[in-house]
């Protein structure tokens, strides 16, 4: 991260885990004069800023679950798409401007945003289909592609993952009235 914003990491604060635990990261810390602060085991109050955001993360990812009628095998995807989420959501904290807008310095683009779970048909290159084959198949939407421009499938057909950009989103799902 100190490559590509050119802000220096000061503190990083941990907990007593045994991945953080170790020679190496200590080392790590001290040749880059990183201050290291760790809590106390079984205390996550004493960083209960991140705590709390491991909170909010797992309401939005509960939410877009409820939603989406996804099973809980989704449950990674949804807690990414959620930080993600959050990252281009304003804070009070913030005076009102992102995440992403306060480390990079240029205001989030949003309208890319998509509805977690809704159906999408992926376009299937020529290189792929035959002449009569469908030039799309449709997918659901689990998420954003980290470092491209474009987004993650899952088909239950295959039950494989892809990624793309060429689709068409079908966000609104028929809504059934229930008389009670």
């Amino acid at each position: 991260m100190e490559k590509n914003t050119e802000k220096k990491i000061k503190v990083l604060r941990s907990n007593n885990s045994r991945e953080f635990c170790n020679k190496e990261f200590k080392e790590f810390c001290n040749k880059c004069v990183i201050a290291w602060k760790k809590t106390n085991p079984y205390t996550p109050k004493q960083n209960g800023v991140a705590e709390r955001m491991n909170k909010t993360l797992m309401e939005r990812a509960r939410s877009m679950l409820s939603g989406s009628g996804l099973g809980q095998e989704f449950w990674a995807e949804e807690v990414e798409t959620a930080c993600y989420l959050v990252n281009k959501s304003p804070s009070l904290a913030l005076e009102d401007k992102t995440p992403q807008e306060v480390w990079t310095g240029k205001k989030a683009f949003l309208s890319h945003l998509r509805v977690f779970g809704c159906d999408a048909y992926v376009h299937v290159p020529k290189e792929k289909r035959t002449k009569l084959d469908s030039k799309s198949e449709k997918y659901i939407f689990i998420g954003y592609k980290d470092g491209l421009k474009g987004y993650n499938f899952w088909t239950p057909v295959t039950r494989k993952v892809v990624y793309s950009r060429d689709v068409v989103f079908r966000e609104v799902k028929d809504v059934i009235k229930h008389e009670g």
